[in-house]
C-alpha cells in the first residue's frame, strides 16, 4: 500500500503546479494559501484512494476520482471564465497522461518493473522536473495570450479542443495498465500533445487578430464620433459667420439711429437704445481646455453632454501638443473615459451632485497620467478584474479599449469603485 500511495503521489501532485501557476493572476486567494489548499486536496484524494483500494476497489478505476476532486478545488480557487479554467485543466491532464505513458514505457523497457511500483513514481517525478520549466513557461504564455482578449462565446467551445485530445489519448493510444501499450502508442501521445501546442499557437494568432479588429472598430467608432463633433462645430461656426454678416448689415441702420440721437443730444434715448441693442446678443461661452483642436473638440462635446444632464464637469489638462501618443488613440482613450463617465452619472440616483473630474498630467517628455473620477450610485459588475458592459452581454468595449491602449504604450489601466465613486487611472509611458 505504501508503494502504491507513493507512486500515486508522484503521479498526481505535479497537477497542482501546472494547473495553478499559469492562472496565478486569477487566484481568489494568496499564493501561499493556494499551495496549502492544493496540498489539502491532494491529501483528501490520497486518503480516499487508500481507503477504496484497501476495501478492494481496483486502483485503475479509483485513480479517476482525482479528476473531479482536483477539478472542484481548481474551479473554487480560480476566478475567471469557466471555459478558460476547463481549457487549462484538460491541457494539464493531457500533459500528465503523456508523462505517465513515458514513465511506464521506460519502466517496462529498461527496468522491467510495473506501473504501480515506486520506480515508476520516481521516473514520473524525474520526467516532470525535466520538463517543468518548459511546460510552465509555455502554459503561462498560452494562458496569458488567450486571456488577453475576453471572448466568452469562444470559451464556451474552446475547451473542447484539449478535451478531444484527452479522449483520443484514452481511447486510441492503448492501455498502459494492461500491457498493450507500445512505442507507437507513446509516439502518438507525444504527437497529440505537440498538436495541442500548435493548435493553441494558432488560436493565439486568431485571437490576436480579433483583438486588433475590435481595437480598430473601437477606434473607428470614436473617430466617427469626433468627425460628427467637428462637423457640428463647423456648422455652428458657419451659422455664426452668417449671423455676423447680418449683424454688419443691420449695424448700418443702428448707426443711423445712434447718430440721430447724438446730433440731437438726446442721451436718454441713446442709452435706452443701446441697452435694447445689447440685449439682442446673448453671451456665448467658448470652451477651451487645451491647444489641440481634436482633443478640445472631444472635451467640449462631453462637457456639453454633462451640462445637459446636470453634471458638474471639471477638466485639467497639463500636457504638450501634440500628445505623447498618436492623436487618434488619445482621442479614443479620452472619449471612452468621458462617455462611460457621462453614462454612469446620467443613470446615477445618488444623493450627491453628479460630477466628473478629469485630470491629465504629463511628466517629463513622455510619461502621461490620466485620472477620471465620476459619481456612480451602483457598483459596476465585474468578472475577475474585467468590467462587464451595462449595454450588452460581455465585457465593456470602452474599458477594454482603454486597457489595450495602455498596454501598447507600456502603461497600465486600473478601474475601481468605492462609496458611490468610480475611479479610472491610466498611466502611459511610450
Amino acid at each position: 500500500m505504501t508503494e502504491l500511495l507513493f507512486n500515486e503521489f508522484c503521479s498526481t501532485y505535479p497537477f497542482h503546479m501546472f494547473a495553478y501557476l499559469p492562472l496565478h493572476a486569477y487566484l481568489r486567494c494568496s499564493g501561499k494559501r493556494a499551495i496549502l489548499i492544493s496540498a489539502f486536496a491532494e491529501a483528501i484524494y490520497l486518503a480516499i484512494f487508500a481507503i477504496l483500494v484497501y476495501l478492494g476497489f481496483p486502483a485503475v478505476y479509483v485513480q479517476y476520482l482525482a479528476i473531479p476532486i482536483f477539478g472542484v478545488f481548481l474551479y473554487y480557487l480560480v476566478q475567471t471564465n469557466i471555459g478558460i479554467i476547463t481549457f487549462q485543466y484538460t491541457f494539464v491532464l493531457d500533459y500528465l497522461m503523456v508523462i505517465r505513458a513515458c514513465s511506464f514505457f521506460i519502466c517496462k523497457k529498461f527496468f522491467n518493473c510495473g506501473f504501480y511500483t515506486w520506480q515508476s513514481g520516481i521516473i514520473t517525478l524525474i520526467l516532470v522536473l525535466l520538463t517543468a520549466c518548459f511546460m510552465v513557461k509555455r502554459l503561462i504564455e498560452i494562458m496569458d495570450s488567450l486571456s488577453a482578449i475576453q471572448a466568452p462565446a469562444i470559451w464556451r467551445t474552446a475547451w473542447l479542443l484539449p478535451f478531444s485530445t484527452t479522449m483520443i489519448i484514452v481511447l486510441l493510444t492503448g492501455n498502459i495498465r494492461d500491457g498493450s501499450f507500445n512505442q507507437a502508442h507513446l509516439i502518438a501521445r507525444i504527437l497529440l500533445l505537440v498538436c495541442m501546442f500548435l493548435t493553441s499557437h494558432t488560436q493565439i494568432l486568431l485571437l490576436q487578430f480579433f483583438k486588433e479588429q475590435a481595437e480598430a472598430a473601437a477606434k473607428s467608432e470614436t473617430m466617427e464620433k469626433l468627425l460628427k463633433i467637428q462637423s457640428d462645430q463647423y456648422n455652428l461656426l458657419t451659422a455664426r459667420i452668417q449671423d455676423n454678416r447680418r449683424a454688419r448689415h443691420d449695424f448700418r441702420q443702428h448707426l443711423t439711429v445712434i447718430r440721430d440721437c447724438a446730433d440731437r443730444g438726446d442721451l436718454a434715448s441713446l442709452k435706452d437704445y443701446l441697452n435694447d441693442y445689447e440685449k439682442m446678443f446673448q453671451p456665448q461661452e467658448i470652451r477651451s481646455y487645451c491647444k489641440n483642436y481634436a482633443i478640445n473638440a472631444i472635451l467640449s462635446f462631453y462637457a456639453e453632454q454633462a451640462e445637459k444632464n446636470g453634471i458638474t464637469m471639471q477638466v485639467s489638462i497639463q500636457m504638450d501638443d501634440p500628445p505623447v501618443i498618436p492623436e487618434t488613440e488619445f482621442c479614443v482613450l479620452i472619449g471612452n473615459l468621458l462617455e462611460n463617465a457621462v453614462d454612469a452619472c446620467a443613470g446615477s440616483d445618488a444623493e450627491i451632485q453628479p460630477f466628473i473630474r478629469l485630470h491629465v498630467v504629463q511628466t517629463g517628455s513622455s510619461m502621461l497620467s490620466i485620472t477620471a473620477d465620476n459619481t456612480s450610485s451602483g457598483s459596476p459588475n465585474w468578472s475577475g478584474d474585467k468590467l462587464l458592459s451595462t449595454k450588452h452581454s460581455g465585457y465593456g468595449i470602452g474599458t477594454e479599449s482603454i486597457r489595450m491602449i495602455a498596454e501598447r504604450y507600456h502603461g497600465d489601466a486600473r478601474f475601481t469603485w468605492k462609496d458611490g465613486i468610480f475611479y479610472a487611472s491610466i498611466m502611459l509611458n511610450p
